[in-house]
Formats: structure tokens, sequence, C-alpha cells
């Protein structure tokens, strides 16, 4: 038994110090290159390839790997950069609204048709005004009791599979289809001006890694325009 032992420990040493000699001798092979055609490597299928064969097919792979990588990038950076075109004409839209009921229209609308959301809810803490589609009031004592609140304390707007509950309040009659969502602050927890909610039929469309930075600028954007509105009414 020991003999045994001291035979497999002397074997695991020896490949270390080949291994070692080997990574330390990267030019081994190109001064023994009679080498390379004699060594087999063990295959998958149970055959046995040569070392160059064997080097051929994993560059072949990484390869692969390193063009599906590329292809993945460029895909991002061309949505990236679609997705801020939409952003920057939602903008320049929305500074062109006459007035808050126009500004709230033009966002759901875009929402809607340009950013392939499948339902769009405005909820404002202001005292209730009639004639808004897409909107409602419901006044500053709102925001505690329907759990807005902690909309403004998280660090990111809220995303993912909401409470049916909370869906059916947000959506109304289209909450039974609505599987993802997102919650935007409008305004900040010192003065909350409201919440912006996005609804989608594809349970991963906002999950929990979805489109932090975006969801977060849509807010600022509507919250800064909307605040010229709200000032010009008080005015």
């Amino acid at each position: 038994m020991k003999g045994e032992l001291e035979k497999t420990l002397a074997e695991e040493l020896d490949e270390k110090m080949v291994a070692d000699y080997l990574r330390h001798h990267a030019d081994f092979f190109e001064r023994h290159q009679e080498l390379l055609a004699e060594l087999r490597i063990s295959h998958e299928a149970g055959a046995a390839v040569s070392l160059i064969e064997r080097q051929v097919k994993m560059l072949r792979e990484q390869r692969q790997q390193l063009k599906n990588k590329l292809g993945s990038l460029i895909h991002n950076a061309q949505y990236n950069e679609e997705l801020s075109q939409r952003l920057h004409e939602l903008t320049l839209a929305l500074l062109r609204a006459g007035d808050l009921k126009q500004l709230i229209d033009i966002l759901t609308t875009q929402l809607l048709d340009r950013f392939n959301a499948d339902a769009v809810a405005i909820r404002l803490f202001r005292a209730p005004q009639q004639g808004y589609t897409g909107v409602e009031f419901i006044g500053q004592d709102e925001l505690h009791a329907r759990r807005f609140e902690r909309v403004f304390t998280a660090e990111e707007p809220l995303r993912g599979r909401l409470s049916p509950e909370f869906l059916e309040e947000l959506f109304e009659t289209e909450a039974t289809d609505i599987a993802s969502a997102a919650l935007i602050p409008l305004g900040d927890i010192d003065k909350p001006l409201g919440v912006l909610a996005l609804g989608s039929y594809d349970p991963e469309r906002f999950h929990q890694q979805a489109g932090a930075m975006f969801l977060r600028s849509l807010g600022e954007i509507f919250t800064g325009v909307m605040k010229i509105h709200l000032s010009r009414e008080a005015g």
C-alpha cells in the first residue's frame, strides 16, 4: 500500500514538473516539432487526435466564442444607440407640449408606440382634476396609503413581477395581462410629484436587472418638463 502511494505521488510530482517546464518554456515544441505529430490526445468520441489537431479545434472554438461575443456587443451597442436616439426625440416632443394635459398625452402615446410598453399609468399627488386620460390625481395623502413611498426610497426604479393587487391598482382592467412592470419616481422623497408605471405582457421585459439607467433618465426628463408646467399653473 505504501509503495503504491509513493508511486502515485511520484507520478503526480513528475507531471507537475513537466507541466511547469512546458509553461516556462513555451517554445519547447517549436524546437521539437517532430513530437507534435507523435503526441495523441483522447477525443470525446473516443478517437485519438494529434496535438496540432486539438490545438486547431480549440482555436476554432475560441474564434467562434469571440465572434459570438463581438456580435452580442455590436447588437447591444446598436440597441443602446437607437434607444438613446428615441429618448432624445421624446425629450424634444415633451418640450413642445403646450400644457400639462398635452405633456401627459405625448408621454403616454410615445411610450406605447415607440418604446413598446403594453400599458402606461401615471399617478400624480395633486388635487383631483378632470379631463385627463391615462392619469389619476390621487392627492398627496395617498402617497403612503397606496404604497408608493417605497418607489422613492429605492435606489433604482422598482421593476419585476409585482403583486396582482398592486398591478390592478395601477393598471385597472389591463392588470390581468401585465406580467412585469416598472415603477419610476417623479420627483424625489423630499418633494414627490407622482409615479410613472410601465407594464408589459412579457414577464422578462422588466426584470430586476433591466434598463435602470434608461428608466431613471425617463423619470428625470418627464419630471423636469412637468415642473415647468406646474410652475406655470401655479403662477
